[in-house]
Formats: C-alpha cells, structure tokens, sequence
C-alpha cells in the first residue's frame, strides 16, 4: 500500500506542478488549445520515444489503445472548452467546486467496475475532501456572477460530466489488457489523442475566429514554460498510470482521484501563496486543512 501512496502523491504533485507552470501563462494573450496543441504534441513525441518497451509492441492491443488515445483526447478537449465557457459566464469557485464532484463520480465508477468497496470511514474522509475544495473554491477569490443562470446551469453541469468522463476513461485503461498497460505506450497514445483534439480546435479557431496559430506562444519564456509544461505532464501522467495500477492491487483505485485532487488543490494554494502572495480567507485555510484530514481518512485502516 505505500508504495501506491507514493505514486499517487507524486501524481498530485506533478499535478499541483502543472497548474503552476500553466499559472505563469495566465497573464499572456494566448489561445490555450493552440498552447496544448504544441504541448500535447511535443509530449507525445518525446513519450513515444523514451516510454514504450519496444519488445512488447507484439502484445499491445493497438486498437484498444488508439480507441483509448482518441476518447481520451475528445473529452479532455471538450472538458477544457466547457470549463473555459463556464468560466466566462461567470461563478468561477462554484464552478470550480461542482467540477471537483468529478471525483465522486470516477469513484463510483472504480467501485462498480473494478468491483471495489470503501468503508464508512474511507467515505467519509472522501465527503470531508469534496467539502473541504468546495471552501477553498468558492472563497478564495471573488467569482464574476451571471445572472444569466439558464446558460451557466447546464454549462457546469455539462462541464463536470465531462470532468468525470476524463478521469472514468483513465480509470478505465486498468480494463485494458495487462500486456498493453506494461508496455509504456499509454501515456504517448494519451498525450497523441490530446494533441490532435486540440489541433482540430485550433484549426476552428484559425478558420472561424481569425487568431492566428501561436500568438504569444512563439518567444524566448513562453517557449521555456512550454517545454518545463512538457516535463512535468510527461512524468505526471507516466506517474499517474502507476499509481492507478498500484492503487488497484490494494483495492484503492477508487480513491484515487478523491486523493489527487485534494492534495493537488491544496500544493497548488500554497504554491500561489508563496509564489504569487495570494491572500487567503480564513474559509480557505479551513478548507486545506480539512483536505489533509479528508486524505488521512481516506486512507484510513487500508491494508
């Protein structure tokens, strides 16, 4: 069981990390699909040449994997151009706290199909958890408000099934045959699937909406973000497949998510404290708080 712990911890880590790197794009005028378009292909690129045990591609279910590769890429794209749109139409921490309830769906998911069980006690540190991000996204910065609430209503609610829809597809590459989760093809097919979804928004964006491909992207810092982004999802999602698979020999893969989220929130609000000085309401120190009570409860008695 430490041994899962750890790969998931460091997947939370590699997670925060990413969220991090992104921040310091945040301030630039740049299309995000075109940013992950070069990053998504810069990755799968680098993955496909360092990750894959070549001996194995024999025994790789190819098709299984370019169906994972193109899922996973549609509905993270889809997922990313949700939120985006959520977020314009305003009530940015509650969107950010409903779309945290992803977490709860890919559990039930692990435990109908991976034929899982959490005790009272698991659940309940889960529940603290998604409790805990609700503070922490709803108070720690003001939100824009719609009052437009027939479009944002479903926008978010479409927003977190499609979150939820994310993380039950990587959950559900433990389905996949053994041969192809051991051969180190995953985390390329992913970072291939991502790419070109989001080239295909891009090429919208380039036809449709006049912005021209890279703006902002292409100078000395951007570049050097850019290839930092590279690493770091390279090894986060690298780290993440091992967690998934270590977590499910312990009969954990269910809290997986639960687990990430909560640890990668709150390394991300401390990284904004110290890197940023961002100003937190007492709400939001209870909230981080309650997450590190919310993941020891959730690992709780696990053998």
């Amino acid at each position: 069981m430490l041994t899962a712990l750890i790969w998931t911890f460091v997947t939370a880590i590699f997670f925060a990390t990413i969220s991090a790197t992104v921040s310091f794009l945040a301030r630039d005028k740049m299309s995000s699909f075109h940013f992950f378009t070069i990053g998504n292909l810069a990755a799968s690129a680098i993955a496909w040449i360092v990750l894959p045990d070549w001996s194995m591609a024999g025994e790789v279910n190819w098709g299984m994997l370019f169906l994972f590769a193109l899922a996973t890429g549609i509905v993270n794209t889809a997922s990313q151009a949700m939120l985006v749109l959520t977020l314009k139409l305003g009530h940015n921490g509650l969107t950010i706290a409903i779309r945290n309830l992803a977490a709860v769906i890919s559990m039930f998911f692990a435990l109908i199909f991976l034929h899982e069980k959490v005790s009272p006690v698991n659940f309940s540190g889960v529940a603290i958890i998604i409790i805990s991000l609700t503070l922490i996204a709803v108070f720690s910065k003001k939100s824009n408000v719609s009052h437009d609430l027939k479009k944002w209503i479903p926008s978010v609610i479409i927003a977190l099934l499609l979150s939820g829809a994310y993380q039950i597809l990587l959950t559900g590459s433990l389905l996949l045959p053994e041969s192809t989760r051991r051969a180190g093809v995953l985390t390329p097919a992913l970072f291939m699937g991502c790419g070109i979804s989001n080239l295909v928004i891009s090429l919208f964006e380039i036809s449709f909406r006049k912005i021209k491909f890279g703006t902002g992207i292409f100078n000395r810092r951007t570049l050097t973000v850019t290839g930092c982004w590279v690493a770091a999802a390279i090894l986060q999602y690298f780290a993440l497949f091992q967690a998934l698979d270590a977590m499910k020999k312990c009969s954990m893969a269910a809290l997986a998510w639960p687990l990430i989220i909560a640890i990668n929130t709150s390394s991300f609000a401390i990284f904004c404290r110290l890197r940023w000085k961002e100003k937190y309401p007492i709400t939001t120190i209870i909230g981080m708080i309650g997450c590190i009570l919310g993941v020891i409860l959730t690992i709780w008695g696990r053998k």
